[in-house]
């Protein structure tokens, strides 16, 4: 049998021209930036339909998702969002980035080049850059009907960690299923003991103590 030769510059260039667009590409996938803007009571997230179609989400699934984190009513208003909760701006991207990173991003090559595919009862997240396909593992809120469960309870005092600020500098936690927001001026990462002064659906508001 003769001995077949084989040009590998050749094998390479075939090789590379047979993988899919989006996989050459080596641009990094930044998560868009909401535009949030507070009026009274209300929280809008103005760039709502467009940081959905950068994403390739349904904007209800996205809405559905941030409502059940800030426990809060909402709808659709044409291209905005709309939430009957005043709440801050980073708390906001903090919980879109949380979507991302669980319903769009692939865990193995870290594209957004994915889609949300049922099997069976399991939702799984496919990625037609790379091929690969995980479970889609999301946290339980509590339903809208249900009173908040937890270890938060108005008057008693607990230790958080800050995991981000509001427009004003107020320090934002979490503990269990409730989103704390601290007043005073807080960087993220700071502990502090914190006493719960009110509780709105899954929304704690708290003074620092010594």
């Amino acid at each position: 049998m003769g001995e077949e030769e084989f040009d590998y510059d050749s094998l390479l260039k075939a090789a590379y021209e047979a993988v899919p667009e989006n996989v050459k590409s080596a641009e990094r996938f930044e998560i868009p930036k909401t535009d949030v803007m507070n009026e009274g009571k209300l929280t809008i997230i103005r760039n709502f339909a467009e940081v959905c179609e950068k994403i390739r989400r349904d904007p209800n699934d996205v809405l559905k998702y941030l409502l059940r984190e800030f426990g809060s009513a909402g709808n659709l208003e044409g291209r905005r969002a709309v939430l009957k909760s005043r709440i801050p701006e980073n708390a906001i991207q903090t919980r879109f980035e949380s979507y991302v990173e669980t319903f769009v991003i692939c865990s193995e090559c870290g594209r957004p080049d994915t889609e949300l595919v049922r099997e069976g009862r399991v939702l799984m997240l496919k990625c037609d850059a790379c091929g690969a396909k995980r479970p889609v593992t999301v946290r339980k809120g509590p339903k809208p009907s249900d009173k908040p469960k937890g270890p938060v309870v108005v008057g008693n005092t607990y230790e958080v960690s800050i995991e981000a600020t509001g427009k004003r500098g107020d320090g934002i936690a979490r503990m269990g299923p409730f989103t704390i927001y601290v007043k005073g001026n807080y960087r993220k990462g700071t502990r502090l003991r914190v006493r719960i002064d009110k509780i709105n659906g899954t929304n704690a508001f708290a003074t620092a103590v010594p």
